[in-house]
């Protein structure tokens, strides 16, 4: 579903843009109060499924676990703004936490990272992996509408 419209060029260079930078997944769930919860995940797009890793007794867990419907929004906060947004149907995977968490520290740290991803490794057995199947996807890109933004 990510890449359904990857023909376009302009897709495939938001959808590199995405993967090559260090943004957040913005992700929202409900809670059985019925109020929305969002929460910012280091996210990875691997085979059109967009994959997070948390800790399993995080309460976004419990909450997707209840009701596994989800929306996503994936996008820098500064000019120009460019993006993904969506939504989709989003499974626990208690087997592939530690894998799924040492792809994102591969993306999102720094090398010289080391305490903190000893810190995270440590605690990986922890960890379980959110597999997001895209049901609904738009994408946006304002840089050329913002092109003199920056000038």
């Amino acid at each position: 579903m990510l890449t359904g419209l990857k023909q376009e060029k302009n897709i495939q260079s938001l959808i590199s843009y995405l993967e090559d930078n260090r943004i957040p997944i913005r992700l929202g769930c409900m809670t059985p109060s019925g109020f929305p919860c969002v929460v910012s995940l280091w996210f990875t797009i691997i085979d059109n499924k967009i994959y997070c890793a948390t800790k399993k007794n995080a309460k976004i867990v419990k909450y997707l676990e209840e009701n596994p419907r989800c929306g996503f929004e994936i996008a820098a906060d500064k000019p120009p703004y460019r993006g993904v947004r969506g939504n989709g149907t989003c499974t626990i995977r208690h087997d592939s936490g530690k894998q799924i968490l040492e792809t994102l520290m591969t993306k999102y740290l720094p090398p010289k990272s080391l305490k903190l991803k000893e810190y995270l490794l440590s605690h990986a057995d922890k960890e379980v992996a959110l597999e997001i199947t895209p049901n609904h996807v738009s994408y946006y890109d304002y840089t050329e509408r913002m092109k003199d933004i920056n000038e």
